[in-house]
């Protein structure tokens, strides 16, 4: 267990330092925001690029668990959805966010530290895996669904589904990938110089998007009734690695490192974005107050899980 929070106790202390530090004004709002958008926009896609693009294409992508990663979080999305308008009897909209709040984990930004950290360089393949069903499965639903329920489509339906996928698809993450796995299907190298820019931007990201975290939260107006709120932390931090940990039961041959990446994954809170995401359709106060219990409860439920599945390497 003391190896186990050796990793994670130090993430959740810098979580915390820029919450203190937004909160008391030592740095301010507008300060958070940007380190929010230097991370999303430079230090992260550098990170990611740097990860795919040096190891060789058969190893980028493991279809066993990308099948499992992909399914699990579809399912929770789908649980998510039928939960909330059997339940709460919500409109259609909110029904997607309360899906997008249980199933999209905080892959970039707290995944990618604690596995590297936990099991090693390895896994991180898992990392990118789990981003990618991320952004290209989970989120262009939820807009999907969220933009019709709004009547917001202009022009029809396929006009609707242009912009989210544009919107997907110019995503700085998603192009750093898709950067990253074409340089290792052609062996190709960046020049040194470019190289060696890469690799500074990528070594800030872990710091820089941590403190992005806590200075968000700072940020954000916990407000309204907490039992919705509530219930979406809950599905997020017990529901989804639960069914993760069923639907790897169905894959007995998965390398046992990738299981446990994928369970750590599915542990985590909800991605930072999921506010603002949400704020557009009405959301926002839902989602705001279920980010902020779910980063704070995860210290204790992921602490948990972690002790009960993962082996650090």
């Amino acid at each position: 267990m003391y190896a186990i929070l050796s990793v994670t106790a130090p993430i959740f202390i810098l979580i915390a330092l820029a919450f203190v530090a937004v909160h008391a004004r030592w740095i301010p709002r507008e300060g958070a925001l940007a380190l929010g958008r230097y991370a999303l926009l430079f230090a992260l896609p550098a990170l990611l690029f740097n990860t795919l693009s040096k190891r060789p294409l058969a190893e980028l992508v493991v279809m066993d668990f990308l099948t499992v990663y992909a399914g699990t979080s579809l399912l929770v999305y789908g649980l998510g959805i039928l939960i909330a308008s059997l339940i709460r009897r919500s409109a259609p909209a909110a029904n997607a966010f309360y899906g997008l709040g249980v199933s999209m984990s905080n892959s970039s930004y707290i995944g990618y530290p604690l596995v590297a950290q936990l099991l090693g360089e390895p896994a991180l393949v898992a990392v990118v895996m789990a981003i990618l069903t991320e952004v290209l499965l989970i989120l262009p639903i939820t807009l999907i669904l969220a933009e019709f329920a709004q009547a917001r489509a202009q022009g029809g339906p396929w006009r609707t589904l242009g912009k989210v996928l544009w919107t997907v698809g110019m995503n700085p993450i998603v192009l750093a990938i898709g950067a990253g796995i074409l340089f290792a299907a052609f062996d190709w190298r960046l020049p040194i110089a470019l190289g060696r820019t890469l690799d500074m931007l990528a070594g800030s990201a872990a710091v820089v998007a941590l403190f992005a975290i806590g200075g968000g939260l700072a940020s954000q107006r916990v407000q309204g009734s907490v039992g919705p709120a509530l219930a979406v932390a809950a599905g997020k931090l017990i529901g989804h690695p639960l069914v993760a940990l069923g639907m790897l039961s169905l894959v007995p041959q998965l390398d046992p490192v990738l299981r446990q990446a994928a369970l750590i994954l599915a542990g985590l809170p909800m991605v930072t974005l999921y506010p603002l995401l949400a704020q557009r359709y009405g959301q926002g106060e839902t989602a705001a107050t279920a980010l902020v219990l779910a980063t704070l409860l995860a210290f204790f439920t992921l602490n948990l899980e972690l002790a009960l599945f993962v082996r650090p390497a």
